[in-house]
């Protein structure tokens, strides 16, 4: 009995520290499936031509170099604050920079509040300055940003993360 005892008080401590990192690693591992990365019923990777279907023809269309993607990226915007960038005919990036009810796949938009992220996507997994961001948990090169304004969302960017 004494034996058992003093097993116990060394398994005790060790049970503790492991339930603790596993929590802690539970509650930092923010990351956003892929099928979060949507804004305006558009998903990551959806192509020109249904973007055109749902929303039409473009204010502004602009066709530049870009290093990153070693190739044309193509730049759709809808009035002054919803443009989306298509990299060989699919989108890899949306910004949201204005109140005009274009959504993400939680419901959060610009003027929602930073509590009501946290509620939809859980804690950032980095805030860097005034961005709160979450990475995809497949491939961190993509995920969600939201630029935090008064403890409200002021800009939404969602995709490819430079």
């Amino acid at each position: 009995m004494k034996r058992e005892m003093i097993l116990m008080k060394k398994w005790i401590p060790s049970l503790a520290v492991g339930a603790a990192l596993t929590m802690s690693t539970t509650i930092y591992a923010a990351a956003v499936p892929s099928s979060a990365l949507v804004a305006g019923g558009i998903e990551y990777g959806a192509s020109a031509d249904y973007v055109q279907q749902v929303y039409g023809t473009p204010t502004e269309v602009e066709t530049k170099h870009h290093s990153l993607w070693n190739g044309e990226v193509t730049e759709y915007e809808y009035g002054d604050s919803f443009e989306l960038k298509f990299v060989d005919g699919y989108v890899r990036h949306i910004e949201i920079s204005r109140h005009n009810g274009i959504k993400t796949a939680a419901g959060i938009e610009v003027g929602s509040t930073l509590d009501a992220v946290k509620a939809a996507y859980g804690e950032p997994d980095k805030i860097r300055g005034d961005k709160y961001i979450y990475y995809c948990d497949e491939d961190k090169s993509i995920g969600l940003v939201f630029e935090i304004e008064n403890n409200k969302v002021d800009e939404i960017e969602m995709g490819y993360l430079d």
